[in-house]
């Protein structure tokens, strides 16, 4: 299991999948705009499933690290979610 941080924010994320493909019946011309593959991935705190082009996702703005346990990915949030607020 890969585990990213976000630098901007400091959340942790599990990825699911660094290939997903995207299908769009509705609008044809969606699914080919965006055919590149896709990384769904999975909040380490909240178990939010996020998804974003897999180019985007290993442009700079996350970072691969170790496992992190629940409790720090936890203390993660709490410092962003004061920042925010």
């Amino acid at each position: 299991m890969d585990m990213y941080r976000h630098k901007k924010r400091g959340t942790v994320y599990e990825v699911i999948d660094d290939q997903a493909r995207l299908q769009c019946s509705s609008a044809p011309e969606f699914e080919t705009r965006f055919s590149a593959g896709w990384t769904v991935y999975k909040s380490a705190v909240s178990g939010d499933l996020y998804i974003r082009p897999t180019a985007e996702f290993l442009d700079g703005r996350f970072e691969p690290v170790e496992t992190v346990d629940r409790s720090d990915a936890m203390c993660h949030f709490a410092n962003f979610k004061k920042k925010v607020t």
